[in-house]
């Protein structure tokens, strides 16, 4: 909590925060609500200037966006337009194999232009690099998303084009954020768009057909998949043995075992109440 050297210090601080009100910090300070009122004049005159700035700043970018979307609409939405966006750039090639540059990553710089719409929630873009803004823009407006063009090396001029891997991972690349119709939009293949969001589904539910499959811990009552749980040993005292139970109709074995292993195969074959193999052995000695 911050010090101050006197309530009215801790007043106009108080002050500062749109939530109060002069009778809320004469109540929180002790000072009369006078004081309190003539602390805020300063404050309130302030803030109210700083609106006054911020309002005329919105009413502007309002007014530059209006504009914008009428001389460079967007041809998918109706609320954003162009904005183009360049910069220098280096695309990595791959990694050096042998001689003094061995294990250091090839590439060249570049200078793209590329433009995209102002709504984020709108997937229009060029998907390849343009030589000029301009050119960058038309392109946009025209709804000409994947004319192919080259990145142009900055040093030699050179040109580079994406390879059909690289056209498929920037397929995968905007699957991942948004739907294969909306990515159809952008001019890619739509049959290569259909397989590669089929791929990336079975992908992700690879996961999920293991643990539908997996035959282990089985509960012998339901069915349905037991767990592990830490047990006490009746021979330390301390919590280094398993027990294995089902979550969902309560059902587990009776005595916990040194090793899940062990514990598991009682669990699975219904050997609920049958004690651990070292518990038997000591009792015979």
């Amino acid at each position: 909590m911050p010090r101050y050297h006197s309530r009215a210090e801790r007043a106009a601080d108080l002050l500062q925060s749109r939530r109060s009100t002069v009778e809320s910090v004469a109540k929180q300070t002790g000072l009369p609500v006078d004081i309190v009122r003539q602390i805020n004049e300063p404050i309130a005159k302030r803030r109210a200037e700083q609106d006054a700035v911020d309002a005329a700043e919105r009413s502007m970018r309002k007014s530059e966006a209006k504009i914008m979307r009428e001389q460079y609409p967007c041809p998918l939405c109706s609320t954003g337009h162009a904005e183009p966006h360049d910069c220098d750039t280096f695309l990595p090639l791959g990694f050096i194999h042998g001689g003094e540059r061995d294990g250091q990553m090839e590439g060249f710089w570049c200078h793209p232009y590329f433009c995209s719409c102002s709504n984020q929630r709108c997937i229009a873009c060029n998907i390849f690099p343009s030589e000029s803004r301009k050119e960058a823009v038309e392109r946009f407006c025209a709804g000409d998303f994947a004319h192919e063009d080259d990145f142009i090396e900055l040093k030699t001029g050179k040109r580079y084009h994406y390879s059909q891997y690289g056209i498929e991972q920037q397929i995968l690349r905007y699957l991942a954020q948004w739907s294969a119709s909306q990515v159809k939009q952008l001019g890619f293949d739509p049959k290569l768009v259909d397989t590669l969001a089929m791929q990336r589904t079975l992908d992700r539910m690879g996961d999920k057909f293991v643990d539908v499959f997996d035959t282990t811990l089985l509960c012998p009552n339901c069915g349905m998949k037991g767990e592990y749980r830490k047990a006490v040993s009746p021979i330390t005292h301390t919590k280094t043995w398993w027990r294995v139970g089902c979550p969902y109709c309560k059902t587990r074995t009776r005595y916990s075992f040194p090793s899940q292993r062990e514990a598991a195969e009682k669990f699975e074959s219904a050997q609920l109440d049958t004690k651990p193999l070292i518990l038997n052995e000591k009792s015979k000695l």
